[in-house]
């Protein structure tokens, strides 16, 4: 799949190379999409730096074994032979 995608691109982007109507047409395309995925980009990072946890200091921090224990959903294992 990923190398029908990288063929196909390939193709789009020969074809933008052309001077005649269509290269052109095709040319302005792959910008439109390039400057959309730069915009969309740039706001999955200002996404991900905006939901960031905020950092704890020492005693904000649950001591250990004082928080919530969760279920234990191991199986208890038998030996074999």
């Amino acid at each position: 799949m990923d190398n029908i995608a990288r063929n196909g691109l390939r193709y789009v982007k020969d074809r933008a190379r052309q001077g005649d109507t269509v290269g052109q047409a095709t040319h302005r395309a792959l910008e439109l999409v390039s400057d959309g995925l730069g915009v969309a980009g740039k706001a999955l990072r200002q996404l991900g730096e905006a939901t960031r946890p905020p950092a704890r200091t020492a005693k904000e921090l649950p001591a250990q074994g004082t928080g919530p224990k969760k279920a234990s959903t191991a199986k208890a294992r038998t030996k074999t032979a």
